[in-house]
């Protein structure tokens, strides 16, 4: 078979988004799913007071069925707030899973809510810092990290600016489309966490990419230790290696879930000094901005990941 053909195959073998919600997610394995989404389709639609009502069951829900992410979420706060009891613990964690519950049905407001019902929810803070960037003719990296709700503040976020956003694939392949396709429809494109080189390119360009750090990044795959709340944790170095090789303005950015229910965008002053040719120390100065905003919100970041899993040789696991 020529190189062409077997090309021909392989692309006809990967059909589109469209395609595969058509005829392979029908399979009755994905029907579960496709009911969870109908039960979204109709928390979207109630007024928004039902809908955090909604988000808050589905977290307590949550709390009480999903045990490994439980017990990770206690061991985090265990490690990164060692000042707290066990009690004062406990009682974070279940709102951090309220807040994950929020943010199921967040996810589906910012895919399937109408523009001005999402442009009342939202409120921004240092918003010209973000003008700034944009006018300046650079690419921009927004620095960001897995604050909960995400898909909302995307979605505020676009109406602000273009901007692609950096993905990482679903196990689940259906679950892993419709983020994709769902994305697409709302924001300029999305960039696999793995295509340094399209990132590269896009910030070259002078385009605007939402990139979020704070992931445990094996060594063998360019991770580096750094501390992340006094405690080593494996980081990828990207952030300094992206703005050193493209030239690119790196603004700090991330969502509050403000008391009332609505939301803000805070926009933080560009990276001065940026890099600094000190990878170790460009990269704990982005732990450092990154715990700083959990610190002052610590109910509202992702707690349910793993992020010390990789130890430093010789020191013993963390979970």
């Amino acid at each position: 078979m020529s190189t062409a053909s077997a090309a021909r195959r392989s692309e006809s073998a990967t059909p589109t988004d469209d395609r595969l919600l058509r005829a392979r997610f029908l399979h009755p394995r994905f029907w579960g799913i496709w009911l969870q989404l109908g039960l979204l389709r109709v928390v979207v639609a109630l007024p928004h007071p039902a809908r955090v009502a909604a988000g808050s069951a589905i977290g307590h829900v949550f709390w009480y069925l999903a045990r490994k992410p439980r017990r990770t979420a206690l061991r985090n706060l265990e490690l990164c707030f060692p000042e707290l009891d066990a009690t004062a613990r406990t009682r974070l964690a279940r709102e951090n899973f309220r807040m994950i519950g929020l943010g199921v049905v967040e996810t589906a407001m910012g895919w399937w809510l109408p523009d001005r019902a999402i442009d009342p929810l939202f409120e921004t803070q240092g918003v010209e810092h973000l003008e700034a960037a944009r006018q300046s003719g650079r690419g921009v990296l927004l620095l960001s990290c897995h604050m909960l709700g995400l898909e909302m503040s995307g979605r505020m976020l676009r109406r602000l600016t273009p901007f692609k956003a950096l993905y990482r694939e679903d196990r689940n392949p259906l679950v892993a489309t419709l983020i994709r396709r769902n994305r697409r429809r709302r924001i300029d494109d999305v960039i696999a966490n793995q295509d340094m080189r399209g990132m590269m390119r896009a910030l070259k360009r002078g385009e605007m990419i939402w990139y979020a750090p704070d992931e445990n990044i094996r060594p063998r795959r360019g991770g580096i230790f750094v501390p992340f709340f006094g405690i080593q944790a494996a980081t990828t170095p990207a952030t300094a290696r992206l703005a050193e090789r493209t030239g690119c303005i790196v603004l700090p950015y991330y969502p509050q879930r403000l008391p009332d229910g609505r939301y803000r965008l805070v926009f933080e002053p560009p990276l001065e000094d940026f890099p600094s040719g000190d990878s170790h120390a460009d990269t704990a100065r982005v732990n450092a901005i990154i715990e700083g905003w959990i610190r002052e919100q610590p109910e509202q970041y992702f707690w349910v990941r793993r992020r010390f899993k990789n130890r430093p040789k010789g020191e013993p696991p963390r979970y």
